[in-house]
């Protein structure tokens, strides 16, 4: 699925497109109130609607998930709340350029002309990417308050979680893969001849039909095919491999390090250890942070008419 069609269901989160809908009694009332934003019943069915298309999934699934939505339209009108009374916006420059990343994948007027089918207006579309990258940009800023992440939470982290660490057993290795037996050949008959495989492959003096893994990561027996995996695991360390084939082509390997099962070093996973202590901070803040605008700006939900609204279409 293109970018541009998952960005257009996102955008149709908070309020819909004003064509193609047909309007009753109950659509035309208001189902939810978030400060001064007011979402109908109109702008509900279109919202079901449209996820339903451009996810592929029927549309009484989305009818039945409709907590879930209701939830997602009052934290977004929230954000743009809070965002309005600081003064946070976006402006045309910065709309422009993901308009036109989003445009660029399709030629000419494909775009407007697949917006249409589907009885989207494309100014409105538009507005509606507007308000989604503005609580992008609202939700970045107000993370900024996040400190870093001390070196003494990382090591307490990777201490009190060594389940968290521990690794199979695993190999590294420099790697060539060739598409011909010929190729992988007079690529061996050079490393005998006494090249080395590491310089061959990091000055890319490979030839044609070679390609080389540059990444020297750590590599389990299940990460491997079954012919790649059993030279790594058993020719020794130091040495080069005979020429293994696989679906992939011809593997030429010099294996550089293996380990027995165990536990990873603190310095090979901080990155990761930052990145999740840095995630879980984010989401505290985040739900907190919520919690407070739920407080703040009045939100009403008219649940009698979200139901009634939700057993007229889910049968459909």
């Amino acid at each position: 699925m293109r970018k541009g069609i998952v960005f257009l269901v996102s955008a149709l989160l908070i309020s819909a497109c004003s064509a193609c809908s047909r309007n009753t009694g109950s659509n035309q009332g208001v189902v939810i109130r978030v400060g001064d934003r007011s979402i109908t019943g109109e702008d509900i069915t279109r919202i079901v609607k449209f996820t339903s298309l451009e996810n592929g999934i029927p549309a009484n699934m989305v009818w039945s998930s409709m907590n879930s939505l209701a939830k997602k339209i009052i934290d977004d009108s929230l954000i743009l709340a809070y965002g309005k009374d600081r003064g946070i916006g976006l402006d045309e420059i910065e709309l422009e350029k993901d308009v036109q990343d989003i445009v660029s994948d399709y030629p000419g007027e494909s775009f407007k002309q697949t917006l249409l089918a589907r009885c989207i207006d494309y100014s409105e579309w538009k507005e509606k990417l507007r308000e989604q990258l503005l609580i992008r940009k609202i939700v970045r800023q107000r993370m900024k308050s996040i400190g870093p992440i001390s070196y003494d939470a990382i090591r307490s982290h990777y201490e009190t979680m060594p389940e968290e660490f521990s690794h199979p057993p695993r190999v590294k290795f420099v790697h060539a893969i060739a598409a011909t037996r010929s190729d992988a050949e007079a690529l061996l008959t050079r490393i005998r001849g006494g090249e080395k495989i590491e310089e061959i492959v990091q000055g890319k003096t490979l030839g044609n039909g070679i390609r080389a893994d540059l990444n020297t990561r750590w590599h389990s027996k299940d990460m491997l095919p079954p012919a790649l995996s059993e030279a790594a695991f058993s020719v020794p360390v130091g040495e080069v491999s005979p020429i293994i084939q696989t679906p992939y082509g011809f593997h030429v390997i010099k294996v550089l390090q293996r380990d027995l099962a165990g536990r990873k070093d603190l310095m090979e996973v901080m990155s990761e250890i930052k990145e999740t202590l840095l995630s879980r901070e984010r989401e505290i803040l985040y739900d907190r942070w919520l919690e407070e605008l739920r407080q703040h700006y009045p939100v009403t939900v008219n649940y009698a008419l979200l139901d009634t609204i939700r057993m007229m279409n889910e049968d459909q």
